[in-house]
């Protein structure tokens, strides 16, 4: 069975020179293979362009706690002016004529490159959930996830929470938009670090049994109202991979699996289809583990979901090789599609070009 090629998003800086390079880069070295669509993301740092636009809307917004971004705990913190109401347009992304301009793009490959003519573009989008916390509470963030830091700025966080369906409205209102004029040609991949990492924080606190119900609420929440719009999804799990550094290195898939467990059961109470999901085994710069226990929760998940294994290191195919075979063991099936566990953006040329040949590598090892 062949599994499908999967970019996460983000490829070197030197080869974004415009949409239509960027997209032809990862068509050429795909080498024919099926992908699950192509990717281009319109921010390679992820959401540091959105973080600093924000200070576009100072009549509503201050900051409260500058950053430069030299690492994770330097990120800035807005705050709501006293007296101000924040709205749709204060938090939007504002991304629907740039993503006409990629859907242009993908047409003018599309029409030279017929191997294309069912695949969709991949549009990244943060989950609502992440911009919240991201944008009201950057100061409560640092490696590690520290729970003294989170409790002492746990004002922050209730802000963000507080605050959290106004993001939620203004990445619908884009959705919906963005379905109206190009929905078959779209496909987004939803992407929430923020869930998986308070799961992995959770499962060494011990309290996984109380905070997977409430993330995975959230999750399956915004993902059934992308679905009333229209919209195709994929899920995009995440350790985070800022200056190639993760916010917490996990030891085992057991906070992903639980995570899954539950947003699908919410899922499947509305009749919804699960969405294929990428569940990331390497963080940072570690490569995926060679230890079966790790993968060995797997073997839990519902069989609905549509699983990409993002084991893919541009370091060693045979290690990236082992690393799949793992992951398949664990789930008694074939994974739907391969992947690295981020996206390529922090990568050299070289390196990325490494991790792309072994991702066709394995697409169809047996």
């Amino acid at each position: 069975m062949t599994r499908y090629l999967h970019s996460v998003g983000s490829i070197p800086a030197e080869l974004m020179t415009d949409d239509r390079a960027a997209m032809q880069w990862l068509v050429d070295h795909s080498q024919g293979r099926p992908v699950t669509a192509i990717p281009c993301d319109l921010d390679p740092d992820w959401i540091l362009q959105y973080l600093r636009d924000r200070a576009e809307h100072s009549d509503i917004l201050e900051v409260v706690r500058g950053g430069k971004f030299a690492d994770y705990g330097d990120f800035p913190t807005y705050a709501v002016r006293a007296g101000r109401l924040l709205e749709a347009r204060h938090v939007s992304m504002d991304r629907v004529e740039r993503i006409g301009q990629v859907v242009s793009a993908f047409d003018a490959l599309r029409r030279v490159r017929p191997e294309l003519s069912d695949t969709r573009v991949q549009i990244s989008q943060p989950n609502p959930l992440d911009l919240a916390l991201f944008v009201f509470a950057g100061a409560a963030v640092s490696g590690g996830l520290p729970l003294g830091k989170a409790l002492r700025r746990s004002d922050v966080v209730i802000t963000a929470l507080r605050h959290l369906p106004v993001f939620a409205e203004a990445a619908l209102q884009e959705i919906t938009e963005v379905v109206r004029r190009f929905g078959d040609r779209v496909i987004w991949q939803l992407e929430s670090p923020v869930a998986l990492l308070s799961m992995v924080k959770a499962h060494q606190l011990r309290s996984q049994w109380a905070l997977g119900p409430v993330v995975a609420r959230q999750l399956a929440g915004f993902l059934a109202r992308m679905h009333a719009s229209g919209a195709r999804t994929i899920v995009h799990l995440c350790y985070g991979d800022y200056n190639h550094e993760s916010l917490i290195a996990p030891r085992t898939l057991e906070p992903a699996v639980r995570l899954l467990a539950h947003t699908a059961r919410r899922l499947r109470r509305q009749g919804l289809a699960l969405p294929a999901v990428h569940i990331p085994c390497a963080y940072g710069t570690a490569p995926a583990p060679l230890r079966p226990g790790f993968y060995a929760p797997l073997r839990k998940l519902d069989p609905g979901w549509r699983l990409i294994a993002g084991v893919v290191s541009p370091k060693s195919e045979a290690d990236s090789a082992e690393a799949l075979a793992l992951f398949e063991r664990s789930t008694g099936t074939t994974a739907y599609g391969v992947a690295p566990a981020c996206g390529l953006g922090r990568c050299s040329v070289a390196d990325a070009e490494r991790a792309v040949a072994t991702m066709v590598a394995l697409s169809e090892r047996p």
